[in-house]
């Protein structure tokens, strides 16, 4: 046998060798690259779908809120996540002033959040609210008490589900020396729920314990034309101002705070 017949020989093998380790190659890189696409497809999938629940779950807790002793059992799928509930989280502090020298702080509290944490960080798109927005008071033109976001939560984004407070429309009574002027303040409380971390296929209790009301009287000598409510929750300030109704004796005021107290418990875990 020649000598470049020979090399001949031994070139062909090794050719389709390299043909195959090069195909070997692509197919891997291939692969990984399709199989982690469809990882972050998943991943998206189920962050739309965490999405939809909490939606659905703050819908279940409206259908209960305000009705004393109604109750809901709402179930979570295993979306990969878990439900937090912290019953002391989002401190309400809201103060009643003239924005001169008086002022009464007449209400202090957590009134508690629910978020589902997200187990990934595939959606980066925080401080996205599904539904409210970012003021920590609204009047009842507004009408939504909710504030339920996609933000960046202690190590990874959750779908966080809080209140805010709502101010009704005022009433005017003129039967007295001074116009009386009424106003409603209207708080979602979910401090009365369990702290607890649930995570794969679970229930959870929705129920509305009670409705409470209590009252703060006031008696202004001077003539006022508004009040300022202001209001702290969680740290962050807002100010909504209310129209006062007074002549040369001044006006009185009445403030009724409405709480309804609604209690997330643990129903079971499959």
């Amino acid at each position: 046998m020649s000598l470049w017949k020979a090399t001949k020989a031994i070139a062909v093998p090794v050719t389709f060798l390299m043909l195959f380790v090069s195909l070997t190659l692509i197919v891997s890189v291939t692969y990984y690259f399709a199989v982690t696409q469809i990882n972050i497809n998943n991943q998206q999938v189920k962050v739309t779908v965490a999405k939809q629940r909490m939606l659905s779950f703050e819908e279940a807790i409206a259908s209960v809120a305000w009705s004393p002793s109604a109750y809901r059992i709402f179930e979570f799928e295993d979306l990969g996540g878990r439900l937090l509930a912290d019953s002391a989280a989002k401190r309400l502090v809201m103060n009643l002033t003239d924005d001169l020298s008086y002022f009464d702080v007449f209400f202090n509290s957590s009134i508690g959040k629910i978020a589902y944490q997200l187990s990934s960080s595939e959606d980066t798109s925080t401080n996205l609210y599904l539904r409210g927005d970012n003021r920590v008071v609204v009047n009842q033109t507004a009408s939504t008490m909710v504030q339920l976001y996609l933000g960046a939560g202690a190590t990874s984004p959750e779908i966080a589900l809080s209140y805010r407070p709502l101010i009704g429309q005022s009433v005017v009574e003129q039967d007295s020396l001074k116009p009386t002027n009424r106003f409603r303040v209207y708080v979602l409380d979910l401090n009365s729920s369990e702290t607890m971390t649930m995570q794969g296929k679970f229930n959870v209790k929705i129920t509305c314990l009670n409705v409470t009301s209590s009252w703060r009287n006031y008696d202004f000598s001077n003539q006022l034309a508004a009040l300022t409510l202001r209001v702290s929750l969680d740290g962050k300030g807002g100010a909504v101002s209310l129209p006062i109704s007074s002549n040369a004796n001044g006006a009185l005021v009445d403030f009724e705070v409405l709480v309804c107290n609604i209690s997330v418990q643990s129903a079971g875990v499959y």
